[in-house]
This record gives structure tokens, sequence and C-alpha cells, in this order.
């Protein structure tokens, strides 16, 4: 073998030993870039979940809030029936009864009555008795759906002690119209309905979550509300939810085919929201295709796109991260934060010394409802910025303040040298000062005039924010149901 012999072959050596590097160089590339692009998408599909399980959360709890809102302020209307002569107190069952004073006392009762609900969409607003007889407006429907047990059943709907009144619906499979009945005397009840339908302005969906479904169910989560096109009230929610939620309460569900999020609202309903994982998924769908674009040309060229494609790949990923953790930051009012950012940031407050004692306060307007009702929104606000500035001047020492909702604020405040029911003691004076402050009696305008009033729930413990805020949260609902414009809790 001649001298340019072996040259040739060792250069054909060299040239196969070259191609085989690339070859391997390409392949380790292309794995590297297989692997990376499967962490990032999978880290990416986290994330977004993460961040919508957050969003989801907080617009559930912001939903039972507007519920028990409403309900709140049926159950106030309902109660303004005692103020009408005679009808906690006249009894048309009884046998007694002279006829012409009966039909002028029912006439001047029922006239009353219909003052009180002249501007509701009230399907019902009457007293039924022991006899079947009616006062005010009791529906035909009604009349028809109850038969000769009217009084009986509804009678039987008072389930709360306490307050001798209760919430029902889907009697005999009507999930039509949702009833409130209250005592009014031994022998009569007073009944309000309302539509399921009303609910569209309670249960309306933000704008960066037109897709979420959400559903009131009752205790065997048989749907009293849906925003679904198709769903039919009184059936079951669908067991791809079901499945899911079944059991649980205040909690963020992340099923096989849904994000789900339920709340318990009014003891035995549930507030369940969910979203299909292919719509919190489908903007990764566009991301993935660049991704896959990028590692073809890494792998034509893999020094070059190789850098190419870290920063193509990076730039929209930490776009779309981007649009998607925008951090809430203050409400509108000065040093005062959003109801997520004041979460986070008391949340983490608290995490720094678990064994340090803070108590949570939440201030809410009572007569908020009827301020946008009856007045101009601006008065509102304005209610809200005195709402504000009473609590600045009360608690003088918080860790923070937010607005948790239209009508309701939150502080923390830091125990700094007092034992645990001394700090509970004086943060509920606190309160109570908060709640004397505030109140504004006969508030009038031409459309009428009543007492501007603010109720107040406190909890005091250490840890858990979470934990702390839903006791504090709890009492302020206690608060209101009760009318004593105070509760605390430990």
């Amino acid at each position: 073998m001649t001298r340019d012999q072996i040259q040739a072959q060792g250069l054909e050596k060299i040239r196969k030993m070259s191609k085989l590097m690339i070859i391997g160089f390409a392949v380790i590339v292309m794995a590297a870039i297989i692997a990376i692009t499967a962490f990032t998408v999978s880290r990416y599909d986290e994330l977004t979940k993460a961040k919508v399980g957050s969003m989801t959360s907080t617009l559930n709890v912001q939903l039972k809030l507007n519920l028990e809102s409403y309900l709140s302020r049926m159950e106030t209307i309902g109660t303004l029936a005692y103020s009408v002569d005679n009808a906690y107190s006249y009894d048309a069952s009884d046998a007694s009864n002279d006829e012409y004073e009966a039909i002028n006392t029912e006439k001047q009762i029922a006239a009353d009555l219909g003052k009180l609900c002249l501007m509701e969409n009230f399907v019902d607003y009457g007293i039924v008795y022991a006899n079947n007889s009616t006062v005010g407006k009791i529906s035909n429907g009604t009349i028809k759906l109850f038969g000769d047990k009217l009084y009986t059943d509804l009678a039987a709907m008072v389930n709360r002690d306490r307050t001798h009144d209760g919430w029902n619906t889907g009697y005999n499979g009507d999930y039509d119209r949702i009833y409130y009945v209250k005592r009014m005397h031994e022998n009569a009840v007073l009944v309000i309905s309302f539509y399921t339908e009303e609910l569209d302005s309670v249960f309306e969906n933000p704008e960066n979550l037109s897709d979420m479904e959400i559903r009131l169910t009752d205790s065997n989560y048989n749907m009293i509300y849906s925003s679904v096109k198709g769903d039919i009230c009184g059936q079951a929610v669908p067991e791809r939810i079901l499945s899911d939620v079944r059991d649980k309460d205040m909690m963020v569900i992340n099923g096989s085919e849904n994000l789900s999020t339920v709340n318990g609202v009014n003891d035995d309903w549930f507030i369940v929201c969910s979203i299909p994982e292919d719509v919190i998924l489908k903007e990764t769908v566009d991301i993935r295709k660049y991704i896959y674009i990028a590692a073809a040309l890494a792998a034509i060229a893999a020094a070059v796109a190789g850098a190419v494609f870290i920063r193509r790949m990076a730039d929209p990923v930490g776009t779309v991260t981007s649009s998607l953790s925008k951090e809430i930051s203050e409400d509108g009012f000065e040093n005062v934060l959003g109801r997520r950012f004041f979460r986070d940031k008391a949340d983490n407050l608290m995490k720094k010394d678990n064994n340090q004692s803070y108590a949570v306060v939440i201030a809410a307007i009572n007569n908020y409802g009827d301020i946008l009702e009856k007045f101009d929104p601006e008065v509102a606000e304005v209610q809200a910025a005195r709402l504000v500035e009473n609590i600045g001047e009360v608690f003088t020492d918080v860790e923070c303040i937010g607005r948790v909702s239209d009508n309701a604020f939150s502080v923390l405040i830091k125990n700094v040298d007092m034992d645990q029911d001394g700090f509970l003691l004086l943060t509920k004076s606190r309160a109570e000062d908060l709640c004397e402050m505030f109140k504004q009696t006969e508030y009038t305008n031409t459309m009428g005039s009543f007492d501007i009033t603010v109720s107040v729930g406190t909890a005091v413990g250490s840890g858990d924010y979470s934990s702390i805020y839903n006791n504090a949260y709890k009492a302020l609902s206690r608060a209101v149901k009760s009318n004593s414009s105070l509760s605390a809790l430990i």
C-alpha cells in the first residue's frame, strides 16, 4: 500500500469519524432539546393550572359572598313584614274572627305587604295561614304546586331554630323557584319566592374566566342554577364534575378532565365552579408548536440554532407567564390592597413566625346593596371610603388592609405583648368602636331613608392565615344574620 493510499484511508476514517461525531452531537442535542421541551411544557402546564386554580378559588369565594349578600337582602325584606300592623298577630285561621273585620284587616295587610315588595321581582310575597288561606301576593303557580299542603309543607321549610326561617327549592321536583319562609306566629308563615334565573346577576363570569362553568346545587348536588346552556335544573351535576367535588368543601380539585372549586353556602347548598382542562391549556398548543419548530432548527445547526432556540422559547413563555401572573395591587384607596394581594401579604407575614398571634378583622357595610339600588353608585363608594377612613382611625397599628369585596374590608393586626384572650377582647372593643363610628342614621333621599351600618367579624390565632380569615368570616356572617353588628370568634 502506497503512502497516498494510506493517507487517503486515514482521511476517509477522519471523515467517517467526523460524520459520527456530528450525528452523535446532533442526537445528544436533540435528546437534550426533547428533554428540555418536555420539562418546559409540563412545568408551564402546571403553572397555568395553578394560576387558574387560584383565580377560580377567588371567584368562587366572591360568588359565595355575592349569593349570601343577595339572600341576606331577601331575608331583610322578609323581616320588614313585622313592621306591618297585624301581620305578626292576625290569624286568618281563627274561627272566631268577625267576617267584616277580617276582610278589612286582610286588605290592609295585603296593601302594606305590596308596598314592601314594590321594587322587587318576587313571584310570591305574602302570608299563608294554617287553614291555607293567604294574604298578599301568593302566585297561582305556588298554590297549584303545594295544593292542600300549602301551609303544612311551607311551614316544614322553617328549619333554622334560631331565626325561625329557612330556604328551600326543588319541592316536588320544581327547581324553577327558590322559597324563603319565615315564621310569623304559630299559625302563619311569610313566603317569599323568586325565579332561579334572577341569580344571573349574582353569578356573573369575569371576562378573564369567561369559559368558567358556574353551578349552584342543593345538598344532593342537584342543580338549582347553572350558567351552562343545556343544563337542566333539578338534575344532578354532570358526573365528570360530581366525581371530583362530592363530599368536598372550600377546596380546589384538579380532576382528570376539569379544574373545579366548591364552596358551601346557606348551610346545605354548594357553589361549584369548573373549567375544562383543555380550555385551560389551549394557549399551550401554540407554545408547543413554536418549541418544536425551534427544536428542528436546533438539530440542523446546533450551535446557532441552540442559542436562537433558547432566546425564542424564553420570550414567548415569559410573556404568557407574566400575563397569567399579573399581580393584584391597590384597590383605588390609598394603602388599601386588592383581595389577592392582601391575602398573599397577610399569609407571608404570618408564616414568618408561626408562634406570633394575629387578629383578622372583617368589616362589611350592611346596606351596600340598598345604597346601590336607591342612590347613585358614587354614594356607595363614598360610604366605602368613609369605612376605610374609620378603619384607619380605629385600627392605627394594622399590618395591612385590603378590600375583600365591594362592601367589605379586612385588616391584619399583630399582637405585640398581650395574651390571646386579652388581645381578642381589645380587638372586639375596637371593632365595637368602628361600628359606632360608622353608623349614620336616617340617610335620606327621594327614594326613602334607612340606617347605614357596618357589621364586623373578628378572629385571633397564629400560623394559618386562611383558617383565621375563615373564622373571622364566619363571625361576620353570624353578626349579619343576627343583626348584632359584631361577632367575635377565637
